[in-house]
């Protein structure tokens, strides 16, 4: 193996810096650093808001009652037993009726 001679090696430095690089390097790394510790502020926030959100979602999955609705609908064997629709319209509820009157408003019939 050969051996490296120090004193045949050059003293000059291998790369050049910038002007200035160093002067202002402080308030760049603080820069950087508030920056980061914002970015993480923001990830934690979204994180607590998505799992609060979670939380909401499976909290009214488990309290509502599925298969049930506001208004009840009349199926179609309630309605076949009805002898007129004026007996159908009695049988609603005044909440139901009002529905039905919105919507019938709605869709022009």
């Amino acid at each position: 193996m050969k051996e490296l001679d120090l004193e045949s090696l050059s003293r000059e430095m291998p790369y050049r810096m910038p002007e200035h690089f160093l002067d202002d390097m402080t308030e760049r790394v603080v820069s950087q650093i508030g920056k980061q510790r914002k970015q993480r502020r923001e990830r934690k926030f979204i994180a607590m808001f998505a799992g609060a959100a979670s939380a909401a979602a499976v909290a009214l999955l488990l309290l509502h009652p599925f298969g049930s609705s506001r208004f009840d609908i009349p199926d179609y064997e309630s309605i076949s037993q009805c002898a007129s629709i004026d007996e159908v319209f009695q049988t609603m509820s005044a909440e139901e009726l009002g529905v039905y009157s919105m919507m019938s408003n709605y869709y022009g019939n």
